[in-house]
């Protein structure tokens, strides 16, 4: 798998690029919408628990506080959703590339992993300059918001690889992802800090591997913390191990793509 992504570095920047500018071709917005619609979530999330419900981040805090938290909570869901959603339909959605051309199908996961993050990281900066807006500059510890990142990268990737090929088999697993995606967000500390939930509720949260990563994103973009660099090793090391049974089962089963494509 690795020489394979090796080979083919040029091909795989290419098809981000097009994976990333492809995603609003023919809007009248265009990339504008890739600032829009996180500016659009934040509100509406913002003015539902922080204004209308008056929820606050551990009972503490204003609105804007909340706001913030909120945000940085919702880049790392959102990219753990966006991958999710698409990873799919990565294989069924391109028959040719499955029946009528020689084609690296494992690139396909990669490259619509890479075009996730790079829409995380337009999130980030919008969080960036509403911080330095309201608060002033960030604190430098937001420069470990990419290696929290890097961290959970062999998470998504083993995701797209393993239920890209999965939903060539069994095709229901396109109707779980919603379900799933909806249930983890509410499962996720997202909205509420993981110290006001109920005790039993708790060890569920922790157990809920997106936890510590959006706490650790949390941690360096918001409360100005360094990251647990220990916890942050420990965590790559197990999705590393993830993103490559989820390869070895992708190439198990690549076979049979072209009969059921």
């Amino acid at each position: 798998m690795l020489s394979v992504l090796r080979l083919n570095r040029s091909l795989i920047y290419e098809l981000t690029k097009r994976e990333f500018s492809g995603r609003y071709r023919g809007s009248f917005g265009g990339v504008i919408w890739s600032f829009a619609q996180p500016l659009f979530l934040l509100c509406v999330y913002t003015i539902a628990f922080g204004l209308i419900l008056k929820t606050r981040w551990g009972y503490s805090g204003g609105t804007a506080d909340y706001a913030f938290i909120l945000f940085s909570g919702l880049i790392v869901f959102n990219l753990f959703s966006d991958c999710l959603a698409k990873s799919v339909h990565l294989i069924t959605a391109n028959p040719n590339f499955v029946k009528k051309i020689v084609f690296p199908l494992e690139l396909l996961p990669l490259v619509s992993t890479l075009g996730a993050v790079m829409h995380s990281v337009i999130a980030i900066l919008i969080w960036i300059a509403g911080y330095t807006i309201v608060y002033g500059v960030p604190h430098a510890s937001v420069l470990f918001a990419p290696l929290v990142l890097a961290c959970f990268f062999p998470v998504l990737l083993g995701i797209g690889w393993l239920l890209s090929a999965a939903a060539v088999i069994v095709r229901d697993i396109g109707q779980l992802t919603g379900m799933i995606s909806h249930t983890l967000l509410f499962l996720t500390p997202i909205f509420y800090s993981v110290e006001t939930a109920p005790p039993p509720i708790q060890n569920l949260l922790v157990a809920n591997p997106l936890t510590f990563v959006v706490n650790q994103f949390r941690a360096v973009l918001f409360y100005g913390s360094l990251p647990d660099f220990l916890g942050l090793a420990l965590y790559f090391v197990g999705a590393s191990i993830f993103a490559w049974l989820s390869s070895l089962a992708f190439a198990k089963l690549r076979p049979v793509f072209a009969d059921l494509v």
